[in-house]
């Protein structure tokens, strides 16, 4: 069962970081799609990992739908890495190391915002 939870997770997921690169300009200076895609999958993985460790009763399955399946999904590593490759052999490597410095940074106030919003509504 697990393995059709990841599977139709991902499948969701993967659709709608596709609909981001569709509707979100290309021409920015940094790929806002793939950006977009990776702070909303860090959050709602905090959140979803947060809200199952305070309430153990939920079915654990749900969990993997999401996290693994949705999370892993809708964010991408892979993109950004070929993100980075493409600047790289631009010699862009300002936007590069912006492009780094950013992810990780809007990535790590997604986690603290999750845990935020399920610490201030269920605790």
């Amino acid at each position: 069962m697990n393995f059709l939870a990841v599977f139709l997770g991902g499948g969701l997921g993967a659709l709608i970081r596709y609909i981001l690169y569709l509707i979100m300009p290309s021409y920015a200076y940094l790929p806002l799609a793939t950006l977009t895609a990776n702070f909303f999958g860090c959050f709602f993985a905090t959140v979803v990992f947060v809200y199952f460790a305070m309430k153990s009763d939920l079915n654990p399955i749900f969990k993997v739908f999401l996290i693994t399946g949705f999370c892993g999904g809708l964010s991408t590593l892979s993109a950004l890495s070929l993100e980075l490759l493409k600047f790289i052999h631009s010699d862009d490597y300002l936007r590069a190391a912006v492009y780094i410095a950013v992810t990780v940074i809007v990535c790590t106030i997604a986690v603290l915002l999750g845990v935020y919003v399920v610490k201030h509504n269920l605790g």
